[in-house]
């Protein structure tokens, strides 16, 4: 009864973290745009590779599109989805530990850090999170693989450890394939130390099927043309120099749990404690820190898509303070509890603050100056910094996400013109692909993702210009975003303006990097 207690309490954490933004206001975000297309044209029967192009994997629309099917295709089905996620993401962290034999109190605090630092914010489904949690999967099958090879069907562990391996890299590559060397170092150390070459084979074999599974069905869609395995005419993930930069240059904390992990282990190797549980760790525990610092280069959005290593590296060290029995005494343990619920307290205190701040309103005097106010922007570089004026959609796609109210105005007198059409061809280049469900239309085959050079290509490119040019689209909607490379091309929006009628503009759904949403419709249509 009492470790029920406890088990209880370990999972407090990660339930909270994992549910609490369903209870917040949900705001719209960046790439959210991507993310409900592909559950989208999932949920409606489309094909990867045939129907849109993609430069990665389509496992990670899977989940969401699911979702869809059950709740609806609409964005607060994704916040669902993501709280779905997130709890998938601590309990596979905490199946790690238990794995390890991570005490008890080292694992709650390891939870704490890892529900704090990682889970919580998490609103949105995010591809860079997605693989991540995969690939989470993938480790605790192959930990209990290693902790119970010798039940008769133990090898099904790390087969399916694989599976979730080939999902991770055909949800993004430079994760996935992070994550599989990963898997290979831990499953050639664990094959060396019982002088088995089974594990290994396994292994090799196993991925190996996967993959065909995963390529060979597509590869008549033209497959060998969108998914990026870095041939031209796409760009390499890998640039040493940009990895060496950054990390010379920031990484901070992973470069000292390097120095903290790597010092506790050459300790207890000189001392003769280690055994090959606890190496197993260590070179996880490295293999995180790696990826972590790799990962910030090749995915480097958002900012903090990486800092999974904290509580990765932090259980490590709290193993070993447990193991000295400095958690024994409870002062001692609630005491780490606060300090480690205060390193991280940028994460919920913005929900706190908004409370006090109501609670207590800030009182100026004439002509004071603050920290608050002693920095004089121009207004137009503030214009997402206020969310006053956000509200929320009264339209089912977009329902229960704030947007400003200059977005919500243009969606509304879109949709009035666009209703006013039978079955209209419409191109959408923007951030509201939900419209697609409302009007509705069809999503235009070929690419999925508008971004020159990352998600179309030269060929796409002409081929959009092409139609354009012969009025082939009744209604399009393009975002202009100035201050990105050419996030939506640049030159398509002068094909537009040569040859469509400009009919409306609004301000696009963006907290970072202004944009506008521009309406054009074939000349003469109405």
């Amino acid at each position: 009864m009492k470790e029920k207690i406890y088990q209880a309490l370990e999972l407090t954490p990660i339930v909270l973290a994992s549910l609490a933004p369903l209870f917040a206001d949900l705001t719209y975000q960046i790439n959210l745009y991507l993310t409900w297309e592909g559950a989208y044209r999932l949920y409606m029967g489309e094909i990867p590779y045939r129907d849109f192009g993609i430069p990665m994997g389509f496992c990670y629309w899977i989940l969401p599109a699911i979702f869809f099917k059950i709740l609806g295709p609409t964005l607060l089905t994704l916040a669902k989805t993501q709280a779905f996620i997130n709890l998938i993401s601590g309990f596979s962290f905490r199946w790690i530990l238990v794995n390890l034999e991570v005490g008890l109190r080292a694992r709650f605090l390891s939870i704490l850090v890892f529900s704090i630092t990682y889970i919580w914010g998490l609103y949105w489904p995010q591809y860079n999170h997605t693989v991540i949690v995969f690939q989470f999967l993938a480790i605790g099958f192959m930990l209990h693989y290693i902790k119970h090879a010798d039940r008769k069907y133990g090898w099904l562990y790390l087969v399916i450890a694989n599976l979730f391996i080939t999902v991770a890299f055909f949800t993004k590559q430079d994760a996935g394939g992070l994550a599989l060397l990963i898997i290979l170092i831990l499953i050639t150390y664990y094959s060396f130390n019982v002088r088995s070459s089974k594990p290994i084979l396994i292994t090799l074999f196993s991925v190996l099927i996967f993959f065909c599974l995963a390529v060979v069905p597509f590869l008549k869609y033209d497959f060998a043309y969108w998914f990026n395995y870095g041939q031209e005419h796409h760009n390499s993930r890998i640039a040493i120099m940009d990895i060496l930069r950054i990390n010379m240059e920031e990484s901070r904390w992973e470069k000292l749990y390097l120095l903290i992990v790597l010092g506790i282990g050459l300790i207890r190797w000189k001392k003769s404690q280690l055994d090959s549980k606890e190496i197993v760790y260590i070179l996880l525990v490295l293999g995180i820190l790696f990826e972590a610092m790799i990962f910030q280069v090749t995915s480097y959005v958002p900012r903090d898509n990486n800092i999974f290593f904290h509580a990765f590296a932090c259980s490590y060290i709290f193993y070993h303070l447990e193991r000295l029995e400095i958690f024994a005494y409870k002062p001692v343990f609630l005491t780490f509890i606060l300090l480690v619920s205060l390193w991280w307290s940028e994460k919920y205190w913005k929900y706190a603050d908004r409370i006090l701040s109501k609670a207590f309103p800030a009182k100026t005097k004439e002509n004071s100056v603050s920290i608050n106010n002693y920095i004089l922007s121009a207004p137009e570089c503030n214009i997402y910094a206020d969310f006053s004026s956000w509200r929320k959609s009264d339209l089912n796609s977009f329902e229960g996400v704030k947007m400003p109210k200059s977005t919500s105005d243009g969606i509304n007198r879109f949709l009035f013109v666009a209703k006013k059409l039978k079955s209209p061809i419409v191109l959408n280049m923007s951030e509201l692909t939900p419209l697609a469900n409302e009007v509705p239309y069809s999503p235009q085959k070929g690419s999925l993702w508008y971004h020159l050079g990352v998600g179309m290509f030269n060929r796409e490119l002409n081929e959009l210009n092409s139609k354009i040019e012969s009025t082939y689209y009744d209604l399009v909607l393009f975002e202009n975003i100035p201050m990105l490379n050419n996030f939506y091309p640049f030159s398509i929006r002068q094909k537009l303006l040569q040859n469509y009628q400009l009919i409306d503009s609004f301000e696009a759904p963006r907290t970072v990097y202004p944009g506008t949403i521009e309406v054009y419709s074939r000349k003469g249509i109405f």
